[in-house]
């Protein structure tokens, strides 16, 4: 469960939620007190059901007690059959509409589900960072997102942005290592016109551009210094100078960020602590391995294919299971292209040190007792099972079927071993 739902108001009465509450009067604080602090929860709360004065002594109680206990519940006010502006103050936002406020909050929390769904994976750490995402929906300050290449942190910006105050609004993303230092400036700040020479017109920059909503900006870390610290004048001061300007131009623009490691050196400590209200922490796919399956089946749905994981030959899923990702998400993604491609998956069999092996086997094992697929003892048995089976087969192969020569080389008596090559050729017959 990503989160819970509490419905207040006569018109919600169906709305499938949590709890439900006729009114505002029977919603106990006592009661939000006690809810599990893993597990966020939203109200969503009908405007027409409660007065003006009422609604107000409510919504500032609501915001002190969750900000003086830190209880992880947030607010929805819905305004039916309004044009209003929507305002966002602390921990509830007011959200208007031409519906009813169930048709406010269906379309609201299918909005809210259809985005989770968009991040693929079950795992904890996934769980929590989703968490973290509900929450933080009634944020409208700087986020920062940290994870190794691939991970899906542009992804994570999408989301992010779509379920925030300034979702209705523009989003914009750059690649501050994909573009030149001497280009940077300019895409970003944009320029007067006659400022250098090529400049024929007044550009707009992106920060200019996504004035009132959003801008990402991925790998933050290799932004040249200069132009840091213009990005820290626009969240200290909402202005900047374009190229050539004698005036400063004001914006109001929420940035979102990303980078490969929160320490990066090449960040200013300034900057990065006024970039990192909030940092969701992308774990690398090699973290979260029970989650492959469920990744492979959101892609191969995503393309319209009906193959799921549990279909493919077992060799092929312990590939998969058992490879380390160095590229995550997008390498991920790039293997089963190969495998829609050629029908066969290739760039997973990597030679890996011992080490290496039995580290990936210690997190397979601790991702399928935490899953409840099988405890530990019989984990470490099906894997001694599988590993003395390879190597009888190899060995059968240069000594042949003498049972009276591989018991000595497996320490058995010739007659457990005489079980063992019945054994394993009822196996290879049974697979002809």
């Amino acid at each position: 469960m990503i989160y819970r739902t509490i419905s207040v108001g006569k018109l919600l009465e169906d709305a499938n939620a949590w709890k439900h509450h006729e009114s505002l009067y029977d919603v106990n604080f006592d009661d939000l007190l006690k809810l599990d602090r893993d597990i966020p929860v939203l109200l969503f709360v009908d405007f027409e059901d409660h007065e003006q004065s009422v609604m107000n002594d409510w919504l500032f109680a609501f915001n002190n007690i969750v900000l003086m206990n830190g209880i992880p519940a947030r607010a929805f006010v819905l305004k039916g059959y309004s044009e209003e502006r929507e305002v966002t103050e602390g921990y509830f936002r007011v959200i208007s509409g031409t519906g009813s406020a169930r048709q406010l909050y269906s379309s609201l929390s299918s909005k809210i589900n259809r985005e989770l769904e968009r991040i693929a994976g079950s795992s904890q750490a996934m769980t929590s960072l989703k968490r973290l995402i509900v929450l933080s929906m009634f944020y409208d300050g700087s986020t920062m997102i940290v994870g190794e290449t691939g991970t899906g942190k542009n992804h994570f910006a999408e989301v992010i942005t779509a379920l925030s105050p300034r979702g209705p609004d523009l989003f914009f993303s750059i690649n501050c290592a994909a573009i030149p230092d001497n280009l940077l400036e300019s895409e970003l700040f944009g320029y007067r016109k006659g400022s250098f020479t090529g400049a024929s017109s007044d550009k707009k920059g992106l920060v200019e551009m996504a004035n009132t909503g959003t801008l990402f900006l991925d790998e933050i870390g290799d932004m040249p210094l200069n132009l840091q610290a213009k990005i820290l004048r626009i969240t200290e001061n909402r202005e900047f100078f374009k190229i050539g300007a004698t005036t400063a131009t004001n914006v109001d623009v929420r940035f979102i960020t990303a980078t490969n490691k929160y320490d990066d050196s090449s960040l200013r400590d300034d900057l990065r602590y006024r970039l990192s209200s909030i940092v969701f922490n992308l774990p690398p796919l090699r973290y979260r391995k029970s989650d492959i399956p469920v990744m492979f089946d959101h892609i191969m749905s995503s393309k319209g294919y009906l193959v799921r994981f549990d279909n493919l030959p077992p060799e092929m899923k312990n590939d998969l299971i058992v490879y380390d990702y160095p590229g995550n998400i997008r390498e991920l993604g790039n293997i089963i292209e190969e495998y829609l491609a050629m029908n066969k998956i290739t760039r997973t069999r990597v030679t890996r040190s011992y080490e290496e092996i039995v580290s990936t086997l210690a997190d397979r094992a601790m991702t399928e007792y935490a899953n409840g697929t099988q405890t530990y003892r019989d984990f470490l048995a099906a894997i001694q099972k599988t590993v003395s089976q390879e190597i009888l087969r190899r060995r059968v192969e240069v000594v042949g079927n003498s049972a009276s020569k591989l018991s000595k080389e497996f320490g058995l008596t010739p007659r457990r071993m005489r079980d063992l090559l019945s054994e394993m050729n009822e196996q290879e017959l049974s697979a002809d």
